[in-house]
């Protein structure tokens, strides 16, 4: 039997591959954030498949439309921008969430427990 992650995998390389033959997409973007959400959904181990599927979609919209946006300056092509979009994305605002469910105000501002 195959493994659910080798079917999501090609069903999202597939999608891309679809999407990236769209008048006005940028396929190397398209690719490079498909990469790197796919890098994130597979190393994120101890997450349920839906959820890892959830995740991937994020990542891939995020690092499309966001990495060559915030990284087009410093990186010259748009894979390689879209591709660290992507695979950052998620993680940044997971440990984001969850530094703000662990701040403590008091502490920070000095006041007294």
């Amino acid at each position: 039997m195959t493994d659910p992650n080798v079917i999501a995998a090609g069903t999202a390389g597939l999608t891309a591959a679809v999407i990236s033959q769209i008048p006005g997409i940028d396929a190397n973007a398209v690719i490079g954030a498909f990469c790197g959400a796919l890098l994130f959904s597979v190393s994120a181990k101890g997450l349920s498949l839906w959820v890892r599927l959830v995740y991937l979609l994020i990542s891939f919209v995020i690092g499309y439309l966001g990495g060559p946006a915030i990284l087009g300056s410093y990186l010259e092509h748009s894979a390689a921008s879209a591709f660290v979009g992507a695979t950052i994305a998620v993680t940044a605002g997971l440990r984001a969430i969850e530094s703000v469910r662990t701040l403590d105000l008091r502490s920070w501002l000095g006041g007294k427990k």
